[in-house]
């Protein structure tokens, strides 16, 4: 769900991870599914993506 976001909206994991302060293996985990965002991240990267909180959690 977070890679097709992700992927629709052209961004790379790189600039998500530089934008949010966490590492680009954090993001791939996220893609991933091994992990999930805490709060304070999930609310960055919703406004990121310009996308409700309740889509990028699985």
């Amino acid at each position: 769900m977070l890679k097709d976001i992700i992927r629709s909206k052209g961004m790379k994991q790189t600039f998500i991870a530089q934008k949010i302060g966490v590492s680009v293996v954090t993001v791939s985990n996220w893609v991933q599914g091994k992990s999930a965002p805490k709060d304070k991240h999930l609310k960055k990267l919703s406004e990121l993506l310009d996308v409700p909180e309740k889509e990028l959690v699985h």
